[in-house]
C-alpha cells in the first residue's frame, strides 16, 4: 500500500513537473498549442491557488496575479475563448476553471477593459464563477466595479466607460437586488453633480437639464429602494434649479457656485 501511495505522489510530481514546463512554454511564446493537457493544467492550476494563498498581504497578491499568473494562463484562456467563437453557434455550457480565474484575476489587477469583456463572456458562454467565490458574474461585475468607481469619483477622476457600461447592463439586462440597483442609479445621478475634485455640489452645476438627469436618477433609486437617502440632495437640486429659473427670468447670468 505504502509503495502505491508513494508511486501515485511521484507519478503526480512529474506531472506537475511537465506541465510546469508546458505552460512555461507557452508563457515564453504566448502560443497556447504548446500547453498541457486540461487534466494537467487543473493539477497545476490547483498548485498555483495553494501557492497564491500562501501570500499575506493582499498587495503581493494582486502583484502575483499580474505578473505571474496572468502571463502564465492568458494565452490558454485566449485560445478557448477564440475556439468559441468560431463555434458560436453551438449553444453549450461547459465549465473552464482557468477562465474564470483569469477574469477574476483581471479585475484585481486593474485591468477592467479586459475583465468586463472576459466577464460578459462568462456570461453568455454560461461559465461557473470561480472557485469558493458565491456570488454570480452580474453581482461580481457590479460589485467590483462600483467599489473601484467610487475611489475614482471621490478622487475627481473619470468613472468612464466602465460605470457607463456596467450601469446599462444593471439597468437593462441583470436582475440584481433592489438595493444594488438603486445604488447604481443614486451613484449615476451624483456623478452629475460632481466637481473636478469630486464633491457632490449641486449649487455647482449651472445647467438645469444636467440637474433634472440627475433628480430623476436619485428618484428612480429612492423608489426602489426607500432608504436610498437622496432626500437631501435633491433638496439641494430643487433649490438650485429654482435660483437659475429665477436668474434667467431677470436676464442674469448663471455664476458656478466655487
Amino acid at each position: 500500500m505504502k509503495k502505491a501511495v508513494g508511486g501515485a505522489k511521484i507519478l503526480q510530481w512529474k506531472e506537475s513537473r511537465r506541465a510546469e514546463k508546458q505552460l512555461e512554454k507557452v508563457r515564453l511564446t504566448g502560443n497556447a498549442e504548446h500547453a498541457p493537457s486540461l487534466h494537467l493544467q487543473l493539477i497545476e492550476l490547483d498548485a498555483d491557488l495553494k501557492r497564491l494563498k500562501a501570500f499575506e498581504r493582499r498587495a503581493d497578491k494582486i502583484a502575483h496575479k499580474r505578473e505571474v499568473l496572468l502571463p502564465k494562463w492568458l494565452p490558454i484562456v485566449e485560445a478557448y475563448l477564440t475556439e468559441r467563437k468560431e463555434k458560436a453557434h453551438e449553444k453549450t455550457v461547459s465549465d473552464h476553471p482557468i477562465f474564470a480565474y483569469c477574469t477574476v484575476w483581471l479585475f484585481d489587477s486593474g485591468d477592467f477593459a479586459r475583465g468586463l469583456e472576459f466577464a460578459f463572456a462568462a456570461i453568455e458562454y454560461g461559465q461557473p464563477m470561480a472557485g469558493e467565490i458565491r456570488r454570480k458574474w452580474p453581482g461580481f461585475i457590479a460589485d467590483t466595479v462600483f467599489d473601484w468607481a467610487e475611489v475614482q469619483a471621490e478622487q475627481g477622476h473619470s468613472i468612464e466607460p466602465y460605470f457607463g457600461t456596467v450601469f446599462k447592463h444593471v439597468v437593462n439586462d441583470w436582475k440584481l437586488p433592489e438595493v444594488v440597483t438603486a445604488k447604481f442609479y443614486k451613484f449615476a445621478g451624483l456623478a452629475l453633480l460632481r466637481t473636478k475634485n469630486g464633491e457632490v455640489k449641486p449649487s455647482h452645476v449651472g445647467d438645469i437639464e444636467r440637474l433634472k438627469q440627475a433628480d430623476q436618477l436619485l428618484e428612480k433609486a429612492a423608489s426602489l429602494h426607500r432608504h436610498a437617502q437622496v432626500k437631501t440632495v435633491r433638496n439641494k437640486i430643487e433649490m438650485r434649479i429654482r435660483a437659475i429659473e429665477e436668474l434667467t427670468s431677470q436676464g442674469k447670468e448663471v455664476p458656478e457656485e466655487k
